[in-house]
């Protein structure tokens, strides 16, 4: 088991908290060096995520293409927006399925300078309301780019899938909000 160092931890926490979130377990996170603090916090996003096949009842091989976007503040960079894309192929459905707490995933996100930062999320859970909004959270650290070494907390939310759609044609895209937050 790997320990978080305690000013990181006190730092997610704090970020989790103010999300609203828990920290639930301990995650490893790469203690690379970084020349400098980065600290952005990308409060106000999207993710559309487009799917082929469309989503439906019963469970297919499904391609996932997601699209992030997101309006950002930093103290000390220049950083104002990002983008961030990510496609990965799995059996997928419309119904609830048990996803299991710890699954890795890296995404590359292109900063407004034109600097870019990759992310490898380490863990992820996913946790569905009975409303049916899906809120998905994800802790990892910054592995290359602005921000090397410095942990990471994306979540997304997404809204209830359309019973009618899921159950006829299928679901071809989702829209969420999402926010982002690198820490210093």
């Amino acid at each position: 088991m790997s320990v978080i160092p305690s000013q990181l931890r006190r730092a997610v926490t704090a970020t989790s908290a103010t999300l609203g979130l828990g920290l639930s377990g301990v995650i490893a996170i790469p203690t690379a060096a970084q020349a400098a603090p980065v600290g952005i916090v990308c409060a106000v996003g999207s993710q559309t995520t487009n799917y082929s096949p469309p989503l439906t009842n019963a469970p297919r091989q499904t391609t996932a293409a997601s699209t992030e976007n997101y309006g950002c503040t930093s103290l000390f960079t220049g950083v104002s927006s990002a983008t961030g894309t990510h496609t990965a192929t799995s059996e997928q459905s419309c119904l609830l399925t048990v996803v299991p707490p710890t699954n890795t995933s890296t995404r590359t996100y292109t900063w407004n300078t034109g600097q870019s930062s990759t992310i490898t999320f380490v863990s992820s859970t996913v946790v569905t309301a009975a409303d049916g909004t899906t809120t998905i959270t994800s802790l990892g650290s910054v592995t290359t780019g602005l921000g090397q070494g410095s942990a990471a907390v994306r979540v997304v939310v997404q809204p209830q899938l359309s019973l009618t759609a899921c159950a006829t044609t299928g679901l071809n895209t989702v829209n969420g909000i999402a926010t982002l937050n690198i820490l210093p």
